[in-house]
């Protein structure tokens, strides 16, 4: 049986290999002494409109008591922590997905964020936060005079 050489399947393959390895390794669940090692890193999305910018962060299985929110130099800091569920003395856990533990996001705002007005709201497992623009920051509409 004859094949056709291709010099550069073998890169390829190679190339496979190593990506495999690598979402195999920042997916897998760390374990040590047979407990999880996690990191918790909740989802954001940040929308800006003419008037604010809009932050939504998941955080499924929260308290709002649990969720700290902080603003200091212009970082807008969200941390907190979710707690484990007891266990069940009952059962064997087959697989355990959920993630436990501390957290914190930050991000940098931009200058023209009125700070005095921001408004957050908790419903669901979604925190959103509402950062209203500053006046000056604000879109103006300039008409055009006639001659």
């Amino acid at each position: 049986m004859l094949v056709k050489w291709e010099p550069t399947l073998g890169l390829t393959r190679v190339n496979n290999i190593f990506d495999r390895m690598l979402e195999d390794f920042f997916s897998a669940d760390t374990r040590f002494l047979g407990e999880p090692v996690t990191s918790l890193m909740p989802l954001m999305n940040i929308e800006e409109t003419k008037d604010a910018y809009k932050i939504s962060v998941e955080l499924p299985g929260m308290e709002k008591d649990d969720i700290d929110i902080e603003i200091k130099d212009n970082v807008l800091t969200i941390s907190g922590e979710k707690k484990e569920e007891t266990r069940s003395e009952e059962g064997t856990f087959y697989r355990r997905e959920r993630r436990f533990g501390k957290f914190s996001r930050s991000i940098n705002l931009p200058n023209d964020i009125n700070a005095n007005s921001i408004s957050a709201e908790y419903k669901n497992g979604v925190l959103m936060l509402v950062l209203p623009k500053t006046e000056e920051a604000k879109p103006k509409k300039i008409t055009i005079k006639n001659k």
